[in-house]
């Protein structure tokens, strides 16, 4: 009984002595474990910037409702002009002076003419006397150079042509797209922003099974310790026996089998924790060499939080962020199907242009910029398109029934995933007490087995079993333990309450 007292007491220094975080380490709470892997996640990171890109979506969409206002610019060369009268036109313009002399001639050279068409004399003085005048040089000059200026106004200069247009266009009635467009963009915004909280609860769950499994590695491995101080104490116990003749060869093999056995559990539930404390600090964005120790590594016993999940149906079907994209989706495909039906209706558009342009436009086509303003109103009426709108719009709608089908089953598995979780936290209380009472049992066994070798009447072996059932009730309570922890964090995330 001494000897057992001894061993037990030596075991239990030993566990205290491997739980002592050394300076070196950074002691790590579960709340800081989460913060800090949020920050680091990548896929945290991209649906941040997609909430960032649909609240870029929805300034634009809302831009929409305001004029749009833009300015053209355009420069042409041609390389003809534009006339207005033909060639030959032209050349009879440009010799109307020549023209005119010669039928001037001709009435010079048959005074009958005069004779035969005016009666009246001071009539006829007077055109003799324009007929005298027109055959000078000078007045058939003058007239050719009139022609010469008609036909040279008649040819508009359009080689180089400058234009300068503002403009300004303001919806008036558009079949409802644009109030369509911008509530769409404000669910493609919540959409963002949902998927972001669910992005956020899975890296929280990630987390978490990180940090309790080191938790769960690292209670084991002191478990592991105190079963390997007993085994050498028995080892010891065995030899002394031996010598005294009370005890076989065969048990002290026995006992060393064991010994071997539990020493290389030891290793590899070091390993297992180098890594898993690794594996947690690259979810943490923290060096993979980083010594850190977990605060409840440091607890005697893992306690377990006193957290109720409550919800109602309404609450799971709002909060849950795969139903809420869902339902999202929905409202966003039917905006959409209101988007394709606009595209089929008339349209009425006010707008206004100030436009420049050089030859001008308004002054004879005149090499000078000059101005001009104008407002209208534009209107368009879709007439027939052989069913493809109509064919759209269904299709579009098909989208809105497909979709809802689709949450009215994710609500059906959703609320059987939750009846799945509350069962697994009965079953995981209902372990635990199983758990604690083996453990009592184990903890009872092994004292009357050790008891009983040390007076002499149990053998080696059944200590060594009542040593083994030991060690599998403690491990199988912490096992206990954090599958509690956990069901309420998978309660928690299925009811969308995980934060």
């Amino acid at each position: 009984m001494k000897h057992i007292s001894r061993i037990i007491g030596m075991a239990c220094i030993a566990a205290t002595v491997t739980v002592t975080p050394c300076s070196a380490q950074t002691v790590l709470t579960l709340e800081e474990c989460r913060a800090m892997a949020l920050e680091n996640n990548s896929q945290s990171k991209i649906a941040q910037e997609k909430v960032a890109a649909a609240e870029y979506d929805s300034k634009t969409a809302r831009a929409n409702y305001l004029p749009k206002v833009s300015a053209t610019a355009l420069y042409l060369h041609n390389s003809e002009n534009i006339n207005l009268i033909s060639e030959d036109q032209q050349n009879s313009l440009s010799k109307m002076g020549t023209s005119v002399a010669g039928i001037s001639g001709k009435l010079m050279t048959d005074p009958n003419f005069l004779n035969l068409y005016m009666t009246d004399q001071t009539v006829k003085n007077t055109v003799n006397y324009i007929v005298q005048k027109m055959t000078t040089s000078d007045v058939e000059g003058t007239l050719n150079q009139l022609g010469q200026d008609l036909s040279n106004d008649l040819t508009l200069d359009i080689q180089n042509v400058y234009v300068g247009a503002i403009t300004v266009e303001e919806p008036i009635y558009v079949g409802g797209k644009i109030r369509a467009y911008n509530k769409v963009a404000a669910y493609a915004k919540e959409l963002a922003q949902t998927q972001l909280s669910g992005e956020d609860q899975k890296v929280i769950v990630t987390v978490d099974e990180a940090y309790w499994q080191i938790v769960s590695i690292a209670n084991k491995l002191q478990l592991t310790e105190q079963y390997v101080d007993l085994l050498r104490q028995m080892d010891q116990n065995v030899e002394i026996m031996k010598q005294e003749g009370v005890a076989t060869a065969s048990d002290q093999l026995s006992v060393r089998v064991k010994l071997n056995e539990a020493e290389m559990s030891q290793i590899k539930a070091q390993n297992g924790l180098a890594l898993s404390k690794m594996l947690l600090c690259q979810l943490c964005g923290m060096p993979l060499d980083s010594e850190i120790m977990l605060q409840d590594e440091l607890n005697e016993t893992l306690e377990i939080p006193a957290d109720t999940v409550i919800y109602t149906q309404e609450d799971l079907y709002r909060n849950r962020p795969e139903l809420k994209s869902l339902e999202l989706a929905v409202n966003m495909y039917d905006m959409k199907s209101k988007i394709v039906r606009a595209d089929y209706l008339p349209t009425v558009a006010l707008m206004g242009n100030f436009l420049v342009t050089n030859p001008s436009a308004s002054n004879g086509f005149a090499n000078d910029f000059h101005g001009m303003w104008n407002v209208g109103v534009v209107a368009k009426i879709p007439v027939y398109h052989f069913g493809e709108g109509m064919n759209k719009y269904r299709r579009a709608k098909s989208d809105v029934i497909l979709t809802q089908y689709q949450l009215e089953d994710a609500r059906g598995k959703v609320s059987l995933q939750v009846n799945q979780y509350e069962k697994k936290i009965a079953e995981a209380d209902s372990r635990l007490q199983m758990a604690l009472k083996n453990m009592e049992n184990a903890e009872e066994n092994l004292r009357v087995a050790n008891i009983g070798f040390n007076e002499g009447v149990v053998e080696s072996s059944l200590v060594l079993a009542a040593q083994t059932a030991w060690l599998k009730a403690h491990s199988e309570e912490i096992d206990a333990r954090i599958d509690r922890i956990m069901a309420t964090v998978y309660l928690r995330q299925a009811t969308g309450q995980l934060k």
